[in-house]
């Protein structure tokens, strides 16, 4: 994988990247999903795998005084996932968004663009949105060291805490969160959270995060421009939250 930053270009032989997923969300054109996600699964044959349907749930909790917990489900949105036949890319698809996730190995950016590019204007054809929402992308990342090892060593945003405080991986639950760039239409969150301490290792997600603002408009070729300017903002997002330690442990390649 490589990640561009303004002074250079990084690369990882062995990137810490779990999963990559390119989103786009909008306001409904008031349709129903499900003849029109026949028609989009049909448009779009290179998903021709597993395919999965998927419904989201609400869950609320209502709490007064002197009241116990009061509590209820409401069914929402219905969604379709496609696999290509591998497994390692997939869109998930619905009557306010739609989304194309890639597993590893990633590769580059730019190996994704075009398939990218032919989701996002095949769903608009089709589904007709009022609307922007917003466009997304997203990298989750997937840190395991050593777990006698100082987090503060690997990662440019873990707390540095006082000498006299054992310098240790924290029990989950552990999380910190950072806006770390803005751009034109957009900005990008760091997201480093410890999710679990075994015997030897810690593992940590790096989640990076960039959202528009609704300005970016429906336009496919104004949508691929902000994508690109968000993957910049990530990359750079990217290596301000790590150190050279972890820079060692991806194996950077000069």
């Amino acid at each position: 994988m490589t990640v561009t930053t303004e002074a250079t270009k990084r690369h990882y032989d062995e990137p810490p990247l779990e999963e990559a997923i390119f989103e786009l969300f909008v306001r409904p054109s008031g349709s129903r999903f499900a003849e029109q996600g026949e028609r989009l699964a049909k448009l779009l044959p290179a998903y021709s795998g597993k395919q999965e349907s998927l419904e989201d749930f609400n869950v609320f909790f209502k709490l007064g005084p002197g009241k116990s917990v009061a509590q209820g489900l409401n069914h929402s949105a219905r969604r379709r996932r496609l696999w290509n036949p591998e497994q390692t890319r997939a869109v998930q698809l619905g009557a306010e968004m739609c989304t194309h996730n890639v597993r590893k190995p990633y590769g580059h950016f730019e190996d994704h663009f075009d398939a990218i590019k032919q989701l996002f204007a095949t769903y608009l054809e089709v589904m007709e949105p009022q609307q922007l929402g917003w466009a997304g992308q997203r990298y989750i990342n997937i840190v395991k060291l050593p777990s006698e090892s100082s987090p503060s060593d690997f990662f440019e945003i873990y707390p540095r805490l006082p000498t006299s405080l054992p310098q240790r991986h924290r029990h989950p639950p552990f999380a910190v969160q950072v806006e770390t760039a803005e751009f034109e239409q957009g900005n990008v969150v760091v997201n480093l959270s410890l999710l679990e301490v075994r015997a030897a290792i810690a593992v940590y997600a790096i989640d990076v995060y960039a959202r528009s603002s609704d300005a970016v408009g429906l336009d496919i070729d104004a949508l691929m421009a902000w994508q690109r300017l968000a993957h910049s903002a990530i990359g750079k997002s990217f290596e301000l939250t790590i150190t050279n330690n972890a820079r060692k442990l991806f194996k950077e390649k000069p």
